[in-house]
């Protein structure tokens, strides 16, 4: 079954903020999930009944288009965010006492996972 955007429930809506456990590091990626820290994110689309597509907006993760590790001075035009799939648990309200900055207008098309050589699918400068 396909979700389109009236089959999204309502509890995080497309396009909106939220904070997602994901991993920094590959050491990270393979410890305890539980552990992940909370990033910021903004919800692609629900795709399914409890799993949303995330894209994963803090720099520390993002990646350059051939999907090296970006180095802190690199301009934010050029930086590519990995997308994941998340269950509710995994998903949540951004607390309002830490303000994040708006990251708007983002293009999806280079690498998912954390880090990879390879590159594919993120979303590149801001949300859309």
């Amino acid at each position: 079954m396909t979700y389109d955007d009236n089959d999204n429930d309502g509890r995080f809506p497309d396009d909106s903020r939220v904070e997602v456990r994901y991993p920094r590091s590959r050491h990270e990626e393979h410890g305890d999930r539980a552990a992940w820290p909370w990033l910021p994110g903004t919800i692609v689309e629900q795709c399914g009944p409890d799993e949303w597509q995330v894209c994963v907006e803090d720099r520390d993760v993002a990646v350059l288009r051939d999907g090296r590790p970006a180095r802190r001075n690199t301009a934010f035009r050029n930086l590519y965010y990995p997308l994941c799939f998340r269950d509710s648990s995994e998903i949540r309200r951004p607390e309002s006492a830490v303000p994040g900055p708006s990251v708007s207008a983002l293009r999806v098309d280079a690498t998912p996972a954390v880090r990879r050589t390879a590159a594919p699918a993120v979303r590149r400068g801001r949300s859309l």
